[in-house]
């Protein structure tokens, strides 16, 4: 399909118009230079190309409804005439082709072909098409006032989208290419490298949530409950067209239809009716907590927990991200909303466990001493740098020059390191204090969800014993 794109001119209509028609970009010979008698004659020639009553061009510019040596002033006129002079002059877009040998005829040809079955009936429209790109593309610039009945251009006549299927239809027709099934995913490159790169997003972390509330809920009510405990807003509402979910800490609602096939409206309601066939083989949402007979062994966890400072702070956070130990694979739809963003931020976080263990920092005195010492080294190799610097301006043979040079980018490395040090001290002591109240939070919530799941649990138990007495 050939590419397209539409946008509004606000003002300068003459401006648009002439760059549309430019004769630099329409012309069939482009890098020429010419003489003052050379480019009258040329001047002559545009003159003749823009006459609508032509038909030999050496410039690929007509007009539909117009003539496009006056088309400004034609626009002008039939905006005076319905008095909306005001607003939205024009609209300016292109239509831009895969192919390489494609002839100027031919794609003028198409031009004309589309904008005439899309605005032709009722607009004025010039159509162009530039030469001066590897691929050819033809301009149209619009009239946003119908000569017809003075109504603006609005709703599917500015659409852009919706012409997809004209200029796929065109194109065929014409033997160029057209892709028949589009990517229409609204998700950026950026985030698509980084779910290839195996990163964690916004999208991907919300997929595994509503991946994992479907596969636990056999009812739109559970789904939504569950939602709704791993901080999840949403509206499912049956008169919707696409349902949304916000997660906790976000603004921008997620159509949940842009994350995949298997996450439109009907689709979800179907995963979730499988569930019930299945019901028996699921694991509960939240896995109850027994009490033991004897003794409860230490989990990894505590026995972070129990290690204190910084350093143990750190690999307590690392634990719970679900990135301690590395074997485990950690479900980040049941992670908790407060710490999934740290999920983006591991890179950071690792490099500043990696110095706190290495330089055995556990408490902030010992983290502000280092970094004491660090500016003092900083300082050091500032004035030592100060005085190479000097020692080059004065008159020294080249092979001291040479050694001072050496030297001089030994300690820009050096400083670069420092720095960096210095930069990742910082960032221990504010990041310290927000992982002490993100766990303070979560660990505040954990008792209330885990007695809500509980319950749901012990319901669910009731409800089997009812079910096998019954039989």
């Amino acid at each position: 399909m050939a590419v397209t794109k539409l946008w509004s001119v606000t003002e300068r209509l003459g401006q648009v118009i002439d760059y549309a028609t430019n004769p630099e970009k329409t012309s069939a010979k482009i890098k020429r230079e010419f003489s003052p008698e050379q480019y009258q004659a040329l001047a002559d020639v545009i003159a003749y190309a823009k006459d609508e009553e032509k038909t030999e061009r050496e410039f690929y510019v007509e007009g539909i409804n117009c003539n496009v040596a006056i088309a400004r002033d034609q626009f002008i006129t039939v905006k005076e005439q319905y008095q909306k002079t005001d607003g939205i002059q024009a609209y300016h877009g292109y239509l831009s082709f895969k192919e390489t040998d494609i002839s100027p005829e031919m794609a003028q040809k198409i031009g004309m072909e589309f904008a005439n079955e899309v605005w032709g009936k009722r607009f004025q429209v010039v159509v162009t098409t530039h030469l001066n790109t590897k691929h050819l593309h033809c301009h149209f610039v619009i009239n946003s006032i119908s000569f017809v009945d003075g109504k603006h251009l609005w709703g599917e006549e500015k659409a852009w989208f919706k012409f997809r299927k004209v200029a796929d239809r065109i194109c065929e027709k014409y033997g160029l290419y057209y892709d028949p099934n589009p990517n229409r995913s609204k998700q950026s490159d950026y985030l698509t490298m980084k779910e290839k790169a195996g990163m964690p997003t916004r999208y991907s972390v919300a997929k595994e949530a509503i991946d994992y509330a479907i596969d636990h809920s056999k009812t739109l009510k559970e789904f939504q409950f569950a939602l709704k405990e791993m901080g999840y807003a949403y509206n499912l509402s049956p008169s919707r067209k696409y349902w949304t979910v916000i997660p906790k800490g976000y603004d921008k609602p997620i159509r949940l239809k842009n994350l995949g096939a298997d996450y439109t409206n009907d689709r979800i309601v179907e995963r979730i009716k499988e569930n019930r066939d299945r019901w028996a083989e699921i694991e509960p949402f939240q896995r109850a907590t027994y009490k033991p007979r004897q003794y409860r062994m230490q989990t990894r966890g505590q026995k972070l927990k129990k290690k204190g400072g910084l350093y143990g702070l750190y690999l307590y956070y690392c634990y719970r991200l679900g990135y301690l130990p590395k074997y485990k694979k950690q479900n980040n739809a049941r992670l908790h909303y407060l710490l999934k963003d740290d999920l983006m931020k591991l890179d950071k976080i690792t490099d500043e466990v990696r110095l706190l263990g290495r330089e055995n920092i556990s408490t902030d005195e010992q983290l502000f001493s280092y970094k004491t010492s660090l500016e003092e080294q900083m300082k050091n190799l500032i004035a030592g740098r100060t005085h190479l610097r000097k020692k080059i301006r004065t008159n020294i043979d080249d092979g001291q020059l040479q050694t001072a040079k050496d030297e001089i980018a030994s300690i820009n490395g050096e400083l670069k390191k420092l720095r960096r040090e210095v930069k990742l001290c910082e960032d221990i002591a504010e990041r310290s204090k927000v992982m002490e109240e993100n766990l303070e939070h979560t660990q505040a919530e954990l008792p209330r969800t885990s007695m809500t799941f509980c319950r749901a649990t012990q319901q669910e138990q009731c409800l089997q014993t009812q079910s096998l007495s019954l039989c």
